[in-house]
């Protein structure tokens, strides 16, 4: 778990210094307010479980007699106290204060000069404008007539507590002790709207959960302490004393659950491993303070208050324990958490056994739990404000530590950016010189072209013409003989094949269209392979060249004039590489969307070997030495059918032979070849 090990700053260490001073101060107030009467009253009480008795009944009746302060717990019915009263030197009259503010019916009895009984009733469930003084505890008139000491009896009823101190005052030091109360209280609730203000207004600031449920624990213990110091019903419901005792009840009640959900959430438990634990926890203190508190505000049974006491003091053990454990385990933040358990918890086993009538009411018993609570907030609100300091000082060092890193990464990234954009910048310019060069060199390798194709135009007609006299002047077959005239034919027909080459694929027109784009039309599939047989015939030696175009459709989308180069130049590879008297099949069908145009012959087939480098730029077989070549005309062919998103595949047959299969797709995408690639073709 996430430890916080910063130093408090200056300030904070002042405010703790002045925080511990207020500390100092209440713990003086109650021996300042306390004036205690000249030496220990003598006392006697008297049960009445049914709560039947009378004055007169009382009076005849034997009492117990006791000794020190009321510690006499929590009593169902009623009970009879009777008290020796010493006068006060000088004094005429004085004031009995029974310093406890929660309880609910007190009848003051004492004999007049007449012989009746004088009643003077005071208690939470007594207007304040019944009782003898407007005051915030039972306050009784005594009378001493003649200086003499006085008898007097009390009875008591309440499901509070009957535990308490009392004191004996007289007119003037009873007004001093409760100026003196008065300004101890005040600097008690003021300590608690400072702490609460500011837990508050941190709270507004940071949105801290921590600071929101410490300012409700404050704000319920407030609360519950003005309602069970009577100042409550003494300045803002003097009138009804019915809605103080609830209030009373349900900020005593929340202060429990409150203290479990600030505990286990100043710990980190809702967030780690234990968030159910915790969560369980907090829903079992908040269901039996929402189970209990209406119960008790409308039956007042009284053996709830020592029982939820009991309770309290469970869970604030429970809550002791996991700090301990928290701080086993390395979780620093759970140091003063423990140290404040470990003194409320102190301060609540006193005050159970106290209300229980285990020990006296004393400076101790009696102001142990608001001790205990009060070194609880003040504590606690220094360790939060701490915390909080030291989060904000981890926050600000990581936002500048992260400020730094992004600053290195912007410097980085401008320098990256920097020698990227000098490299683009390079490789633009060498890009730029590339194309200059290579737009240079196509101009020259098309001027070269057009140098060519006029060239070899005029000994092609020449031949041509020459081919056409010979053949027109063997009139007389038998005189010439019928395979030299065979021979002109194909002198005749070679030269008009390559005068159609030199218009049709080294024209201007030609050369800028396949530069830029294909042009793909639709022609006839068996007029393509009729047009290879033809060429093929030509150079040909008795072979015997066959045509089945059953299986083809009618038409197809292509570029002719590279997918008859394409076939050409196949038909032309099969009739030089087979021997004479060799069966040359073109034929296809359609496989799906593409269309399938294959070449087979019947020769010796290709060695095994050298099937995988048919299509090495400049590769020939070893069958190829005695024929002319380049090794370019099956590269050049593969690349003209990939233009048009085609393929060619060369394999041999079984039985013998080689087939070349050629494949164009339906609506094949147009292609874009390179300039480079096109001026080689």
């Amino acid at each position: 778990m996430h430890t916080l090990t910063a130093t408090a700053p200056r300030p904070l260490l002042w405010r703790s210094l002045c925080r511990a001073m207020l500390l100092a101060l209440y713990l003086l107030a109650p021996s300042l307010a306390v004036q205690a009467a000249p030496g220990p009253l003598r006392w006697a009480q008297l049960a009445d479980p049914q709560g039947t008795l009378s004055i007169a009944d009382a009076a005849r009746t034997s009492f117990s007699a006791a000794r020190g302060q009321p510690a006499l717990g929590y009593r169902a019915g009623a009970i009879w106290l009777r008290l020796a009263l010493p006068a006060l030197r000088g004094e005429q009259y004085g004031y009995l204060e029974l310093r406890s503010a929660l309880l609910d019916d007190v009848a003051f009895y004492q004999l007049g000069r007449d012989g009746r009984w004088q009643v003077q009733r005071a208690g939470d469930r007594i207007p304040l404008t019944a009782r003898t003084l407007d005051y915030r505890q039972p306050v009784f008139r005594v009378d001493w007539p003649d200086g003499l000491p006085a008898t007097v009896y009390l009875r008591l009823s309440s499901t509070s507590t009957l535990s308490f101190p009392w004191a004996l005052h007289t007119p003037s030091s009873f007004m001093s002790s409760a100026g003196r109360e008065q300004l101890l209280f005040g600097v008690f609730y003021a300590i608690h709207l400072v702490l609460l203000v500011s837990s508050a207004w941190f709270w507004l600031r940071t949105r801290s959960l921590s600071f929101a449920l410490f300012a409700l624990c404050v704000l319920a213990n407030l609360i519950s302490t003005l309602c069970a110091e009577g100042h409550t019903y003494q300045y803002l419901l003097p009138d009804r004393p019915w809605l103080t005792d609830a209030l009373y009840v349900v900020s005593w009640f929340a202060a429990t659950p409150l203290g479990v959900l600030f505990a286990c959430q100043y710990l980190g438990l809702y967030a780690g491993r234990w968030r159910r634990a915790a969560l369980c926890a907090t829903w079992l203190a908040a269901a039996i303070a929402l189970l209990t508190a209406p119960w008790l505000i409308w039956s007042n049974v009284s053996a709830l208050r020592p029982a939820y006491l009991l309770w309290a003091l469970s869970a604030n053990l429970s809550l002791l324990l996991v700090s301990l454990w928290q701080f086993a385990q390395g979780n620093r933040a759970a140091r003063p958490l423990l140290l404040v358990q470990g003194l409320f918890l102190g301060g609540i086993s006193l005050r159970l056994a106290r209300n229980t009538g285990l020990i006296e009411p004393g400076l101790l018993s009696d102001n142990a739990h608001y001790l205990g609570m009060m070194a609880f907030f003040l504590i606690m609100n220094a360790a939060i404000t701490w915390r909080y300091t030291d989060l904000r000082a981890e926050k600000e060092a990581a936002q500048t530590e992260a400020l730094r890193v992004a600053l290195e990464a912007e410097q980085r990234l401008e320098q990256q950016v920097a020698e990227r954009t000098g490299a683009l910048k390079e490789a633009m310019e060498q890009v730029e010189g590339a194309l200059l060069l290579e737009r240079r060199a196509q101009q020259q390798q098309q001027q070269f072209l057009a140098t060519v194709s006029h060239e070899l135009r005029t000994p092609l007609a020449v031949i041509d013409s020459a081919a056409q006299n010979l053949l027109l002047g063997t009139g007389d077959a038998q005189a010439v003989g019928e395979r030299t005239r065979q021979r002109y034919q194909k002198i005749l027909a070679a030269s008009q094949r390559l005068t159609l080459l030199l218009q049709d694929a080294l024209s201007d027109t030609r050369f800028t269209l396949a530069r830029k784009r294909i042009e793909a039309i639709e022609c006839s599939p068996a007029a393509l392979l009729e047009d290879a047989a033809r060429a093929a015939a030509i150079v040909s030696d008795t072979h015997r060249i066959v045509v089945d175009a059953s299986s083809l459709p009618a038409s197809w989308v292509c570029d002719p004039a590279l997918t008859t180069l394409a076939l050409r130049t196949l038909a032309d590879n099969a009739v030089k590489y087979t021997p004479a008297g060799s069966e040359i099949r073109l034929g296809g069908m359609l496989e799906g969307d593409t269309l399938l145009l294959c070449i087979r012959d019947n020769g010796p087939g290709i060695r095994p070997d050298e099937l995988p480098r048919l299509f090495e730029h400049g590769f020939r077989g070893s069958e190829s030495a005695r024929h002319a070549g380049s090794g370019q005309g099956l590269p050049l062919a593969r690349q003209m059918l990939a233009w048009q998103g085609g393929s060619l595949s060369v394999d041999n047959q079984e039985g013998g032979g080689c087939c070349a299969c050629l494949r164009l797709p339906r609506r094949a995408a147009e292609a874009h070849p390179s300039t480079t690639e096109t001026v080689s073709a």
